[in-house]
């Protein structure tokens, strides 16, 4: 199940370069049949360009979450992980929009997913750096929050979760 997850969120990763436009929540986007799921892109607005290919192997970053959590929090979240991994000299291909499913047995229901050049071992290093600031006014959790929390990072490559960095209901 995971790797279809993976497989639906990196073909919309790959179909959508950039995140360029703001309509508002679940509903509002294009609608398609990916598997087994009905997919549904929403444009959350964080104007992103990129002017790279992005390789079949590159590492993927997502905030997901189980609920919905608000275009403007996905939006927050999208460009706080942005700074964070820029700052870092982290190298972006591409970024989704928000990925919502709407029916079907892929997982997580919401996801913002970037293609990134980043080796596992770098990966780490973001890691222990995203759990030390907030995401989008959230503070960071290495345990899981009841429920999934409002949202959480996951990194990893191809169908391999390296890791999770958990964000609390409540802002800091």
């Amino acid at each position: 199940m995971k790797l279809l997850a993976v497989i639906i969120l990196a073909a919309f990763a790959a179909a959508a370069p950039g995140c360029k436009h703001n309509k508002s929540g679940p509903g509002s986007g294009q609608v398609r049949k990916i598997g087994g799921c009905e997919v549904e892109t929403i444009k959350i607005g964080t104007k992103m360009k990129y002017t790279q290919e992005t390789p079949d192997d590159a590492t993927w970053i997502r905030v997901s979450s189980v609920a919905f959590a608000g275009n403007d929090v996905y939006k927050k979240a999208a460009l706080d992980l942005t700074a964070a991994l820029a700052s870092r000299g982290v190298s972006f291909y591409s970024c989704s929009e928000l990925i919502h499913i709407k029916s079907g047995t892929c997982w997580p229901p919401y996801a913002v997913e970037f293609r990134i050049k980043l080796t596992q071992q770098a990966a780490e290093r973001i890691r222990i750096h995203l759990e030390q600031i907030p995401i989008a006014d959230h503070r960071p959790s290495k345990e899981r929050p009841e429920g999934y929390g409002p949202f959480f990072i996951t990194c990893g490559s191809g169908a391999t979760d390296w890791w999770t960095v958990w964000y609390r209901e409540e802002p800091r």
